[in-house]
């Protein structure tokens, strides 16, 4: 729905959004210029006004005041429904897996595809892509209210503990259907790109696992599964435990009968622990082995996201039943 009538764009802006219009709402039909569609303008995208609130920010690792300016929050003027628009955004780095170079490319198609993919699929977020004048792929996104499963644990009060014998033997059950749930899209050919814990959005009233962005394409197909082993290593660590923090409040002593050493970290990130049990050692151990097969002295790999979920399947199931 359109209103190209100002006046009466002004007025509905201001019952959609409870907010104050001063003058003339600028509208735009080419998202090209991501930086100028601020707040208080409309994008017009195929016979749709969305009036744009401000944008997304980064929200994790303390940097919560960095926005994402090639993300916004809009409504949805038809309706009055909270919508994220993905706007164009060219970027493309090199990160490195042990010995492995990976090169990661936004690909706003390919998210394109993810989103067609997941429709009707409530462990994925849900959208879909429209074209502007200029033929820029713009994603909206209907708005998830939740927290990050990042957040979710930093947050929990228990001690380790506690968490483990309580709350993680649940956090573990959700964390396999959305383990399930990546590899419906390996399945079709498709890939996340993107597997980190604060792009897993626990939904608000249904307390269900859902999985975010999908912008990234990699040249690495086996990215996805280390990607899941740092949120299996943080669920399990109920955070980050870093090589150097671990020694710092041991005050230089060893750990139990067993010293940390290099070969304790995780591959993805060789700065953070893999071997949790040298913590906690209530971890069962095939737990923890699940761990260690993201090490860097491991040797054997998970080949699949399937062999993943099946170990983790028989632990929830024989060693740490809820």
């Amino acid at each position: 729905m359109i209103f190209e009538n100002p006046k009466e764009l002004v007025e509905r802006v201001e019952s959609m959004t409870d907010r104050k219009v001063h003058g003339r709402v600028p509208v735009l039909e080419d998202a090209s210029d991501y930086m100028g569609i601020t707040a208080g303008t409309v994008l017009r995208l195929e016979g749709n006004d969305y009036y744009i609130r401000g944008e997304a920010r980064e929200g994790r690792f303390g940097i919560d005041d960095q926005p994402k300016l090639w993300v916004k929050y809009a409504c949805d003027l038809s309706d009055g429904s909270r919508k994220i628009m993905k706007l164009v955004f060219h970027e493309q780095f090199t990160t490195r897996l042990g010995a492995i170079t990976v090169r990661c490319v936004r690909d706003q198609d390919k998210e394109s595809r993810v989103l067609d993919l997941a429709a009707g699929d409530d462990r994925f977020m849900q959208g879909h892509s429209v074209r502007d004048t200029a033929g820029n792929n713009v994603r909206i996104i209907d708005y998830i209210r939740g927290r990050s499963l990042f957040n979710h644990v930093a947050l929990l009060p228990e001690s380790h503990e506690e968490y483990f014998h309580e709350t993680l033997p649940g956090v573990l059950g959700r964390l396999l259907g959305s383990i399930e749930a990546i590899h419906v899209l390996h399945e079709h050919g498709e890939q996340h790109g993107d597997i980190r814990n604060d792009h897993i959005l626990i939904e608000q009233d249904t307390w269900k696992f859902r999985w975010i962005d999908f912008d990234y394409t990699v040249n690495y197909l086996d990215y996805d599964i280390f990607g899941m082993g740092n949120i299996l290593n943080y669920a399990v660590g109920k955070g980050i435990h870093t090589l150097r923090g671990v020694e710092s409040r041991m005050g230089g002593r060893t750990l139990g009968d067993v010293s940390l050493r290099a070969e304790d970290a995780l591959l993805f990130y060789p700065y953070r622990m893999a071997n949790l049990r040298k913590l906690y050692p209530y971890i069962p151990p095939e737990l923890n082995e699940m761990l260690m097969r993201f090490s860097c002295e491991a040797t054997e790999f998970y080949e699949s996201l399937t062999e993943m979920a099946a170990d983790l399947r028989l632990i929830l199931r024989d060693v740490m039943p809820s």
